[in-house]
């Protein structure tokens, strides 16, 4: 389609929708049932810029997120640098002290289990903002979820179970600036008004939101500000 490999569904859906999966560069499409093929094509094809420019963040992203897990790497916590030192000890944990990230491990440790201690300490950031930050925003927004939770999540930065009231936010969200924390979980919230992304859905965020759109360009840049 348009030259490239794309994954194309049709669905119960208004409009045409283009995604480019966050976790591999894939390029998926979702069309109305009745809308002709002829006329998806033509839609992929007029968002062929977006597309390269969108799968060229997803490169940068993923050549970010190899960073070997030694001493001496780099690593983003809310929008900061941070440098990681391992000490090798009996209990695993994380320390964050000043401008470091102490991690304390096993000395044969494995780069897939300081990964997990480091997906975990960063579960535990997101966890300990998140009752504040729901105490502010949902009354602003005008809605209540019944719960949000933490998973990681290969191609979206969070999600709304509209029927449940549930919320799922990214754990990649403890990287990034706070400011993009607030705009997804209020992102989210307003899905609980309005289900689609359509001109209302945007009003309502930018009425509670005004600089909604500084926070989505940092998350759209696909790089963790290492």
């Amino acid at each position: 389609m348009a030259g490239l490999d794309v994954v194309f569904t049709r669905k119960r859906v208004r409009n045409i929708n283009l995604r480019v999966q966050a976790s591999s560069g894939a390029v998926h499409v979702s069309a109305p049932l009745r809308v002709e093929r002829r006329q998806v094509e033509a839609f992929v094809a007029s968002r062929l810029d977006w597309i390269e420019a969108a799968r060229k963040r997803v490169l940068k992203r993923r050549a970010s997120l190899s960073t070997e897990l030694e001493t001496g790497s780099f690593l983003p916590l809310w929008g900061q640098k941070y440098r990681l030192e391992i000490i090798p000890a009996s209990k695993a944990r994380i320390v964050l002290e000043s401008q470091r990230l102490l991690m304390h491990t096993p000395a044969d440790s494995s780069q897939e289990s300081k990964q997990a201690l480091l997906d975990a300490f960063y579960r535990e950031q997101l966890v300990e903002r998140l009752p504040d930050l729901m105490d502010l925003w949902q009354p602003r927004v005008g809605v209540q979820a019944r719960e949000c939770r933490i998973r990681r999540m290969k191609s979206r930065w969070g999600s709304c179970n509209i029927h449940k009231a549930r919320i799922w936010l990214s754990l990649e969200l403890a990287k990034y600036p706070p400011g993009c924390l607030e705009y997804v979980l209020v992102h989210e919230l307003t899905h609980l008004l309005e289900p689609s992304h359509n001109r209302r859905f945007h009003n309502l965020v930018a009425s509670v939101m005004p600089d909604w759109k500084n926070h989505k360009a940092v998350l759209n840049s696909g790089l963790s500000p290492v």
